[in-house]
């Protein structure tokens, strides 16, 4: 049976942020990349038991970050460090699905293209790789 893991309005928030940072990485927002976006979470997203409203929390944070124009790199800064600050939240299930759903928003206008790769390796690497390495400075 799988590990059921409790997420919080924090999680769910950071994931937004990195949904975010694979829309802008190419600094060209498409109308397909938010469909996308819109239909993964209510694929995979929006039924967390424990969070009602997880949906509109990603949604919520979404709006705030593309009308503040927010910062790529610091929006893929806000993911990492949530992430190496709750390794217990993610277990490989869950890594997987963000890493799939992170590059199927890659793959929703035309293909991917450079930027959008690197954005896919460097997510790919924390998640799966990292294990803390040079990461001390960015968890506080």
């Amino acid at each position: 049976m799988a590990e059921v893991i409790t997420h919080t309005k924090e999680f769910y928030e950071s994931l937004a942020s990195i949904f975010y940072s694979m829309v802008v990485v190419d600094n060209n927002v498409n109308k397909n990349e938010k469909l996308r976006i819109k239909a993964l979470v209510d694929e995979h997203w929006s039924n967390d038991n424990k969070i009602k409203n997880s949906e509109e929390i990603i949604f919520n944070k979404l709006n705030q970050l593309f009308t503040g124009n927010y910062d790529k790199e610091s929006a893929f800064f806000d993911f990492k460090r949530y992430f190496l600050n709750h390794p217990e939240e993610f277990n490989d299930e869950l890594k997987f699905q963000i890493l799939k759903d992170v590059d199927s928003i890659s793959m929703a206008f035309s293909r991917r293209n450079k930027s959008e790769s690197i954005l896919n390796s460097q997510l790919y690497f924390l998640l799966f790789k990292s294990h803390g390495l040079f990461d001390s400075d960015i968890t506080n």
